[in-house]
């Protein structure tokens, strides 16, 4: 089963502020992109990493000095577009342009979510492959939650924790599903989600939830960058998670 990733960098981080975009921000020693890429890469034989249009310079030099310990990994970097969903869209047009082997199940995932374990990755992948045309890691809430406040400020209504979940990626899907919600969204004026996997139950498609997991932070403001550099320790064995 050929297996290919979209790696999403091209937002800016502008909630972490940083100078340079996100995924360049450096990570024990590293850009953030490149532990994603790192994370990532022996799960797919194909890569697309979606860059900043200013920096696709930036991001293809990170993504190469990672993917040269993957000889078996295929890369490219294209420029992202607005939104999360126009750059997801634009890396699909990468994937179906026919250089490569058109792929039976592709791997939608942030860069800034760069510490996800191999074995969420790998669950997402085997729910797939069982049959879901999607498949997305989601974790129960542990604070207490309610609505936003009005206008007044006043404390909003209590929001049933157990109802809900915190969706992360990587989000894993049958490429054919995800290329044809994608083709739907652009024809249709308006239709925007938040993620892939939204984006797919828009249009019908079975999407199932598996296990995530807390290392699958996204990386978003300053304070989460001591995490990440803590999870960057632990990967290379020299500390515990």
């Amino acid at each position: 089963m050929t297996t290919a990733a979209v790696v999403t960098a091209a937002g800016y981080g502008t909630r972490l502020g940083a100078v340079e975009p996100k995924a360049l921000v450096p990570v024990a020693g590293q850009p953030l992109v490149a532990w994603a890429i790192r994370g990532i890469a022996p799960e797919v034989s194909h890569l697309i990493v979606t860059a900043p249009p200013t920096h696709v310079a930036d991001i293809q030099a990170a993504a190469d000095a990672v993917v040269a310990d993957f000889p078996h990994l295929a890369l490219r970097v294209v420029a992202g577009g607005e939104s999360r969903q126009d750059s997801v869209a634009l890396a699909l047009d990468a994937l179906f342009d026919g250089e490569w082997p058109i792929p039976e199940v592709i791997l939608v995932h942030d860069a800034a979510r760069a510490f996800m374990p191999t074995e969420i990755m790998r669950g997402a992948v085997d729910a797939v492959k069982a049959g879901a045309q999607g498949a997305v890691p989601v974790l129960t809430m542990v604070d207490t939650l309610v609505s936003a406040p009005g206008p007044d400020g006043q404390l909003g209504d209590p929001v049933d924790r157990d109802s809900v979940r915190a969706v992360q990626t990587p989000q894993v899907f049958v490429a054919a599903a995800l290329r044809e919600a994608h083709q739907r969204a652009r024809a249709d004026a308006g239709a925007f989600a938040t993620d892939d996997a939204g984006l797919l139950r828009r249009y019908g498609f079975r999407v199932v939830a598996v296990p995530g997991h807390a290392s699958g932070l996204k990386i978003t403001h300053e304070a989460d960058l001591a995490w990440a550099n803590h999870l960057a320790h632990v990967s290379e064995g020299e500390g515990d998670a």
